[in-house]
């Protein structure tokens, strides 16, 4: 760090020749290993060296890793010195995880030659940051230069936390009371502990929590870490400034009417919660509650207690399928939306943002109140000039309004991390027609190729020939 700006471009000028010479000769081998074996090694073992790398970064290059229901892309952005400077954009898999995610993770850090220079949690569901706990000991031995995190993340904000505690308390408690049901491995279990992460023994840190602590401090160096909210001015690492990199925040907002906004009605399912309400869900009030002692026995003629306790229970689907979707969502709209322009080529991620969220970019403020009732000009420039979209939530239906799509450019490039069965309706196929249609077939989904034991998805489709898939397996790349 004490190496001045001058100092260390004159450094890589000097290394870029014989570093050169070494990428040509490692893509030589990985070029002529792939063509021997067609493919890399099924079953590969996770402490086995990763699959040869596409070789040197010559362009702009997105690749998409498969690893299940979850987020893992590396953007790689060409240096002036001939080599390239790398970007995370999460790192995890919840539902459906295919066993992959160590494979991943030890390509990615080959990748990158075990440095990033920026690191972008979208926000803290497991699909999206659990590799970081998974993996600790790979992220441990990589140099970060910066992280960027949503205004949620802020240690320091009161407001932030306590609506993390919030969303915490509810998932926990949703998740006993979805085990006392016997719901346990159901749809809505799942929701519940996307949010928290599974807990891997008494006292210990749930998983979600072991990955954030990696993202706050667990790297090999003491990185930066940025916090934003939409309309912010970010830091690039000045690596990526100097290759011709800017960036906007889009997302998220602070308002919390809008962040609470799941669809285009506003469902506050978390306005009086608090952490101290972390029991399971309660159906009736005081009043109507009462033990099995206070009834005569001939209460218990026809039904049981038990009977009674489990009908009672069932008859609530509602209330509990309501309080894990507005949890889950709710989440989803703390999602930090990034849009990158490099070489005159226009990227966004948007995480998982769902309604609230997109609502705040298209229109400047809640829909339909005076003065948001039409796309801004900001809106409409940005996505009518788009040339890459990260489809939203794994190409969920309310995370992609139809607003956007309509005002995509004809002709972008879409890429969709996503596996079937995980969810209803995820990945949602009108959507993805929609954004086909838009796309000019240029969309790819990640169920697209194949990792140890999983084939590629049934109803996924060839991979758009636009895309490549190095070594045939893994991940997926895209190079404008």
């Amino acid at each position: 760090m004490a190496m001045t700006s001058t100092a260390k471009k004159a450094g890589s000028r000097a290394a870029a020749p014989a570093a050169k010479k070494r990428a040509a000769a490692k893509t030589t081998r990985g070029a002529a290993a792939a063509k021997s074996t067609g493919a890399p090694a099924r079953g590969r073992s996770p402490q086995a060296a990763p699959a040869a790398s596409s070789g040197d970064v010559t362009k702009l290059r997105v690749r998409m890793f498969r690893v299940g229901f979850g987020d893992f892309f590396l953007i790689s952005v060409p240096t002036s010195d001939g080599g390239a400077k790398h970007i995370l954009i999460d790192c995890g898999v919840h539902a459906k995880d295919l066993g992959s995610i160590k494979d991943a993770v030890a390509q990615m850090a080959q990748d990158c030659g075990s440095q990033l220079a920026l690191v972008i949690m979208t926000h803290r569901h497991a699909d999206h940051i659990s590799g970081f706990a998974t993996c600790r000991d790979v992220f441990g031995q990589i140099t970060v230069e910066r992280v960027w995190m949503s205004w949620f993340e802020d240690r320091t904000n009161q407001n932030a936390m306590a609506h993390q505690s919030s969303l915490a308390a509810v998932a926990d408690g949703l998740s006993r009371g979805l085990a006392a049901r016997g719901d346990a491995d159901s749809e809505l279990a799942r929701m519940a502990g996307n949010i928290t992460g599974a807990v891997p023994a008494a006292g210990a840190p749930s998983a979600n929590q072991a990955a954030l602590d990696v993202l706050h401090g667990g790297f090999k160096n003491k990185p930066n870490v940025d916090y934003y909210k939409a309309g912010d001015v970010p830091t690039l690492p000045q690596d990526l400034v100097d290759a011709g990199l800017s960036a906007q925040i889009l997302g998220p907002p602070v308002d919390p009417s809008l962040v609470n906004q799941m669809t285009n009605q506003n469902e506050q399912y978390l306005s009086s919660v608090s952490p101290a309400d972390a029991a399971p869900v309660i159906p009736f009030a005081a009043p109507f509650r009462a033990e099995a002692a206070d009834y005569p026995a001939s209460a218990f003629k026809v039904f049981t207690e038990k009977q009674i306790v489990r009908l009672v229970d069932s008859s609530q689907p509602d209330t509990l399928a309501a309080q894990a979707a507005a949890a889950d969502n709710t989440l989803n709209n703390q999602s930090l939306v990034v849009l990158f322009t490099f070489g005159g080529k226009n990227l966004l991620f948007a995480g998982d943002a769902q309604w609230g969220n997109w609502e705040n970019f298209l229109y400047g403020g809640a829909y339909g109140t005076p003065g948001h009732t039409e796309l801004t000009a900001k809106a409409k420039a940005v996505l009518g000039q788009l040339d890459f979209y990260k489809v939203g939530h794994h190409g969920s239906a309310n995370a992609t309004p139809k607003d956007a799509v309509a005002a995509m450019r004809q002709g972008c490039v879409g890429m969709c991390s996503t596996q079937p069965g995980a969810y209803n309706e995820v990945p949602r196929g009108p959507l993805l027609q929609a954004l086909g249609q838009t796309m000019r077939g240029q969309l790819a989904r990640s169920d697209q190729v194949p990792v140890p034991k999983n084939p590629p998805s049934s109803d996924a489709g060839r991979l758009p020939s636009a895309f490549k898939a190095p070594t045939g397996a893994l991940f997926i790349d895209y190079e404008f």
